[in-house]
């Protein structure tokens, strides 16, 4: 069960963004829950009264959304919903912010609902909707213990609880929709968890396919009754795939619950930060500039930090260092600094003077990563950015340091030409002279092969590769095992399965190295989705 939910954090944790990003990213995911169909009695008015609940929160009004679910308890005492919908809200304040009374208050309110649950399950066991609910809930209560480091027991007992009865639901009804979310994101999660141990799954239970997973969002989004627009923004998310494939089914779907959510800045900027994913700097920026604009409701301290980041984000990619550094600097007023992922933050802040020639400030960010965080809560993210920082404090940036970060930017840019262009140079004296160690080398022919293979150009970027699986380096051995993948995908995708499954098999021959466990969620993702 812990292995789950690691990878399952991991998988949004340790892309290429900035660490407020996946709190946005994070909180969307786990953000809605979906509901089901009311119960007969209560028919279409307490529909209504719900929609329009979840629609405040969609548009971060959470004080009018709690109201709205107090008075649907008033009005329906006997009706799951009311009771659901406030402990969720408590849920979401509780999560960005790591708010330890908001927490108490949640445990308080889910305590409450899951004995109201098991009161109405105790005379109809049938009782679908109130069993889905307390399903839900489970779930809840797993992710945020889980998140905020609390016990690890609970979290599993209640993350088992949440699955089981999930599945149990859609046994008892199959066209129970509503209910399919929730079970195709665990099934998505258990999907990552990497080949080799998924015999352990297997005898406790759980099975996962990203595949099936999919399935289930998309039949929830295509025919659930209240779960539509959550699914969608789900099914955009999972739907990743390798960047080369220029896949923009994510960013269409992120786009269509914008639009339909105009007033939502959380929407912006999940909208923004998948077309960041894609490439789209320039273009997220106007979307990411509307979130802030838009930002006087819930969460706002939250919304600035995602918002800036993503500007941050995207200034440092279009080579714009004086704006990365202002809007990076503008989101560290809002981080939490004993909780939040944020050394890549740091890091790249510390590269952005570095470039204007300020290295007494690179030196100040470097030396301000965290070396003290819990290794499986915060990704493999921040001890890879706590090494390079440390390293780069004794490394003064050379020339060579210059360029290849320009032309890495660059192609993170779209801008594979000009990237390829300032590669070449790298790779003619007098700069190839300056690649004294398999380090610099294994970093540089990576970067090439990444660039060609984005191009399209797959027998370059075979080349490259193959460059780098003959290298030793030292300390960025991780690019050895990330190149046999790169290499594994070319050949899948030109039938050659089965020289595919042989580059694939040599990643397990490297143990410990860098984005490890998302080297091999990726792998299962590609495995999944070809």
């Amino acid at each position: 069960m812990k292995l789950l939910y690691v990878n399952l954090v991991q998988f949004y944790m340790t892309n290429r963004f900035y660490t407020a990003l996946f709190s946005c990213v994070f909180l969307l995911t786990f953000f809605f829950s979906s509901y089901s169909y009311s119960n007969l009695n209560n028919n279409q008015s307490i529909d209504d009264e719900v929609q329009a609940g979840l629609t405040d929160i969609y548009n971060l009004r959470f004080d009018e959304a709690e109201n709205k679910f107090r008075e649907i308890q008033r009005k329906y005492p006997d009706d799951a919903k009311g009771y659901f919908y406030e402990a969720e809200i408590y849920y979401y304040r509780t999560l960005p912010a790591r708010n330890e009374a908001m927490y108490e208050k949640f445990i308080e309110l889910t305590d409450k609902l899951l004995d109201f649950c098991d009161k109405k399950l105790d005379k109809n066991e049938n009782d679908i909707e109130t069993l889905y609910y307390k399903g839900q809930t489970h779930s809840y209560r797993s992710l945020l213990m889980l998140n905020l480091n609390k016990s690890l027991i609970r979290a599993a007992s209640n993350g088992n609880d949440g699955y089981r009865i999930l599945s149990d639901v859609i046994r008892k009804k199959p066209d129970y929709y509503d209910a399919y979310m929730g079970l195709g994101l665990y099934k998505i999660a258990i999907g990552f968890v990497p080949e080799k141990f998924q015999w352990l799954l297997n005898i406790i239970g759980f099975d996962g396919n990203i595949k099936n997973g999919l399935e289930m969002l998309k039949t929830s989004m295509d025919k659930g009754k209240f779960t539509k627009v959550e699914s969608k923004i789900y099914y955009a998310i999972s739907s990743i795939t390798e960047k080369e494939d220029d896949n923009q089914l994510s960013i269409e779907y992120a786009k269509q619950i914008s639009d339909a959510y105009p007033e939502s800045p959380l929407f912006k900027l999940i909208y923004a930060a998948l077309m960041q994913e894609r490439g789209k700097m320039e273009q997220s920026l106007p979307i990411v500039k509307e979130a802030l604009e838009l930002n006087n409701r819930s969460l706002q301290n939250e919304m600035k930090k995602g918002g800036y980041a993503l500007l941050g984000n995207a200034y440092f990619k279009l080579n714009d260092f004086p704006r990365a550094i202002s809007t990076t600097e503008e989101f560290f007023k809002y981080v939490n600094f004993s909780e939040d992922r944020y050394n890549i933050a740091r890091y790249s802040l510390g590269l952005a003077y570095e470039m204007i020639g300020q290295r007494g400030k690179a030196i100040e960010n470097y030396t301000s990563v965290r070396d003290k965080f819990i290794e499986e809560r915060d990704g493999e993210g921040e001890k890879l950015f706590y090494r390079l920082s440390r390293e780069r404090m004794q490394k003064p940036f050379r020339d060579i340091d210059s360029l290849m970060l320009i032309a890495n930017n660059n192609r993170e840019s779209g801008k594979f030409d000009e990237a390829l262009e300032i590669y070449s140079k790298l790779l003619a004296a007098p700069y190839i002279g300056k690649f004294t160690n398999d380090d610099d080398k294994a970093q540089l022919y990576s970067q090439i092969g990444h660039a060609y293979l984005m191009k399209r150009n797959t027998d370059k970027a075979m080349e490259y590769f193959n460059k780098v699986i003959t290298l030793k380096p030292e300390k960025e051995v991780w690019h050895v095992p990330h190149s046999y993948f790169e290499l594994g995908k070319i050949y899948y995708k030109r039938g050659d399965k089965n020289k595919a499954d042989e580059y694939f098999e040599k990643i397990y021959d490297f143990s410990d190295y860098d984005f490890k466990n998302f080297l091999e969620m990726r792998l299962a993702n590609f495995k999944a989705k070809n």
